[in-house]
C-alpha cells in the first residue's frame, strides 16, 4: 500500500466525497432560496433555517455521507478482494516455481505456451519468455514435437488425464533426456477444456540407472547360463529357486523339475546324509565345501565338488545360497585309473622278482636232479651185475631215473618260461605248446582228479610266436578252469583243449571245462584288470593274456553266454606249412 493511501483521507475517501457532496446540496439549497425564492439573507438562512428547509438539507446531507460511507466499503472490498488475488496468485507462483518438476500450462485451443515454471526453464535451457506464445514446432524438433500434439489433443478430446510414463525430448541446455509425463485438461463453468496442464519428472538418471542395472543382469544370466558348472540358488531350508541353462542340459532335468525341490533330492542317500550334517553349518558361517554324488534323470551318477556360498541381504542375513557343483566323475575316474596303474606296475615289478627267483630255483635244482639221474643210472648197473640180479629192484631204479629226467625237463620249461627279456618269436607248432604246456601242469591236474582231453588239429598249425608268452596264456586259461572246478566241487572234473584251423588262415585255441560257468555280475568286467572271484587272486591273469593275444595279432573271448561250464579261446593267425 502506497504512501498516500496510509493518510485519513486516503483511507476514507468516498466519506469525504460524500460529505462534501452533501454540504455542496446544503449550501446550494440556501443559495437557491436567498437568491431565487427571497428566502431572506444568506446569514438568516444560514442560522434560522424554516423546520421543512433544516429537515430536507439535512436528509440530503445525511443521504451524501451514506452513499459515500457505502462507497467506500464497496471499494474497500473491491481493493481487499484484489489485494487477495495478487496474495494468492503470488503463492500459487511460489509453489509452482518450486516445483522440482516441469509444470507447464497450454491454451487449448493453439496448444501454444501460457506458462513455464522455473523447473521447466532449466530443464528445457529456454525462459519462460522464449516459450510463451510458441508451439511444441516452434521449440522441438518435427517428431518429437508431433508426437507431444498428438497426446495433447489426445487429453483434450478426452477430458481425462493421461499418463505417459516415458517420452524423449532434446532441450537445449542437457541434450537429450527422458521425462514421464502427467497430462490434464483444465475445463471452464460448460465443461470445455480452456487449458492443458503438464506435469514432466526428468528421468533420464534412473532410466540410465535402469540400463545399466538391466545390462548387469544380462551379463550376470549370460555368465549364469554360460557357466560349464551345475550351478542353483537354494533358499535358507534348502529349496532350489533358480538354476543355469547347463545343470538342465547335463543332469537331463527341465528347468520346471528342479525349481521347488530341495537340493538333496539329487543326491544319492550317502550324499544326502553329507548335506543333512554340512547345512546347518553352511546357515552359520556362509560357506561350505564337500564331495557329492549327484543323480542325474537318466539314472547316472556324477561326482561332484560342491561348494556353498551364502548371499546376504541388505541387513547381513543370509536369505540365499548359491551352490556351484563341478562335474569331476573323468578327473575322478582318471585317478582310479592311475592308481590301477600303480598297482599293475608294482604287481609287474612282484613278478618280475618272482620270475627271477623262480628262474635261480629252477638253475638250483636242476643240479640235483641231474645228480639223481646219474645215481639211479649207476644203481641200476650195479644191481644188474649182481647174481642173481633182482628184477624188481631194476625196474624200481629205471622208474626213478624216468621221474627225475621228467622232473628235470618239467624244470627247464619253468626256467624258459620265466626267464626275463625272451621276446624272440618263432615259427612254433601249436600243438607242440600245447604238450609242454600240459606238461608244465600235468602234477596240478592229476593232483586235483581232474582229467585234460586234448583235440589237436595236427603239426602242419603252425604260428609266429613267443613260445614263453603263449604258454603263460594257455597256462593261465587251463588254471582257471582248474581252479573252477575246484570252487564248484565238480566230482567228474573235465578240460577240454582244442585247436583248430578257422577260415581266413587263423588258428583257435580253446578251453573248456565242466566247472560252475562265469558268474553273471563277473560277465562284464572278466578281462578288467584286478577282477576276480579267487579268494587270493589278484585279477591280472586275464587282462595279461588279452594284451599278449592281442600283441601277435589275434583275439582272446569268452563265451558268457554258455550255462554248463565255462569256455575261453583265442585266436592266431597261422602261418604257411612251407615255413619253418
Amino acid at each position: 500500500m502506497t504512501k498516500e493511501t496510509r493518510t485519513p483521507f486516503g483511507q476514507y475517501t468516498m466519506i469525504w466525497t460524500g460529505l462534501l457532496i452533501g454540504l455542496g446540496f446544503y449550501f446550494a439549497d440556501i443559495i437557491v432560496d436567498v437568491f431565487v425564492f427571497d428566502g431572506g439573507t444568506l446569514l438568516e438562512q444560514l442560522l434560522k433555517p424554516s423546520y421543512p428547509e433544516t429537515w430536507m438539507r439535512t436528509c440530503v446531507l445525511v443521504l451524501a455521507i451514506a452513499f459515500g460511507i457505502y462507497a467506500q466499503v464497496l471499494l474497500r472490498r473491491e481493493r481487499g478482494s484484489a489485494e487477495h488475488a495478487k496474495t494468492a496468485e503470488r503463492f500459487l507462483n511460489s509453489i509452482v516455481d518450486n516445483i522440482p518438476s516441469m509444470v507447464f500450462i497450454k491454451d487449448a485451443r493453439d496448444l501454444r505456451f501460457v506458462r513455464v515454471n522455473r523447473s521447466g526453464e532449466r530443464l528445457l535451457g529456454l525462459t519462460n519468455q522464449d516459450l510463451v506464445g510458441k508451439n511444441d514446432h516452434d521449440v522441438f524438433p518435427e517428431s518429437q514435437a508431433d508426437f507431444f500434439t498428438r497426446k495433447d489433443r489426445e487429453v483434450l478430446e478426452s477430458g481425462i488425464e493421461l499418463n505417459i510414463p516415458e517420452e524423449e525430448i532434446d532441450t537445449a541446455s542437457t541434450g537429450k533426456r527422458w521425462l514421464h509425463t502427467r497430462k490434464v485438461p483444465i475445463l471452464d463453468e460448460t465443461g470445455q477444456p480452456i487449458y492443458l496442464l503438464g506435469i514432466s519428472v526428468d528421468i533420464t538418471e534412473s532410466k540410465q540407472r535402469a540400463l545399466e542395472l538391466k545390462k548387469t543382469e544380462t551379463r550376470f544370466e549370460t555368465l549364469f547360463n554360460s557357466a560349464a558348472d551345475y550351478i542353483f540358488v537354494i533358499d535358507p531350508d534348502g529349496r532350489i529357486t533358480e538354476t543355469n541353462r547347463y545343470a538342465c542340459e547335463q543332469s537331463g532335468y527341465p528347468k520346471h523339475e528342479i525349481i521347488g525341490k530341495h537340493i538333496k533330492t539329487f543326491f544319492t542317500k550317502k550324499s544326502q546324509d553329507v548335506c543333512d550334517c554340512n547345512f546347518p553349518g553352511l546357515r552359520q558361517r556362509g560357506y561350505n565345501q564337500a564331495d557329492v554324488e549327484f543323480r542325474c534323470k537318466d539314472g547316472k551318477i556324477c561326482k561332484m565338488e560342491c561348494v556353498a556360498t551364502a548371499v546376504p541381504d541388505e541387513s547381513g542375513r543370509f536369505t540365499s545360497f548359491l551352490i556351484i557343483q563341478r562335474d569331476v566323475t573323468l578327473k575322478k575316474r582318471a585317478e582310479e585309473e592311475m592308481q590301477r596303474h600303480r598297482q599293475e606296475l608294482a604287481h609287474v615289478m612282484r613278478l618280475s622278482s618272482l620270475g627271477e627267483m623262480a628262474s635261480g630255483i629252477a638253475h638250483e635244482l636242476n643240479q640235483p636232479l641231474t645228480a639223481l639221474m646219474s645215481y639211479c643210472g649207476t644203481a641200476a648197473e650195479m644191481v644188474t651185475s649182481l647174481q642173481p640180479a633182482s628184477t624188481q629192484l631194476n625196474d624200481i631204479l629205471e622208474r626213478a631215473r624216468k621221474e627225475a629226467s621228467r622232473a628235470s625237463a618239467i624244470i627247464r620249461n619253468l626256467r624258459e618260461f620265466v626267464s626275463t627279456g625272451n621276446n624272440q618269436e618263432e615259427y612254433l607248432e601249436i600243438d607242440r605248446i600245447v604238450h609242454d604246456t600240459e606238461g608244465l601242469l600235468d602234477f596240478e591236474l592229476r593232483h586235483a582228479n581232474v582229467r585234460l582231453e586234448k583235440h589237436l588239429c595236427g603239426p602242419t598249425c603252425k604260428v609266429l610266436a613267443n613260445k614263453v608268452q603263449i604258454e603263460q596264456v594257455l597256462i593261465n586259461l587251463i588254471r582257471n578252469s582248474l581252479d573252477a572246478i575246484k570252487i564248484g566241487e565238480t566230482t567228474a572234473g573235465t578240460i577240454v583243449l582244442q585247436t583248430r584251423l578257422l577260415p581266413k588262415d587263423f588258428i583257435e585255441v580253446s578251453v573248456t571245462d565242466n566247472g560252475p560257468g562265469i558268474e553273471p555280475d563277473m560277465a562284464d568286467k572278466l578281462f578288467r584288470p584286478f577282477q576276480t572271484n579267487k579268494a587270493f587272486g589278484m585279477g591280472m591273469g586275464l587282462s595279461i593274456s588279452r594284451s599278449i593275444i592281442e600283441a601277435h595279432g589275434g583275439k582272446l573271448w569268452a563265451d558268457t553266454q554258455r550255462r554248463n561250464g565255462a569256455a575261453f579261446g583265442f585266436t592266431l593267425p597261422c602261418v604257411s606249412e612251407t615255413q619253418p
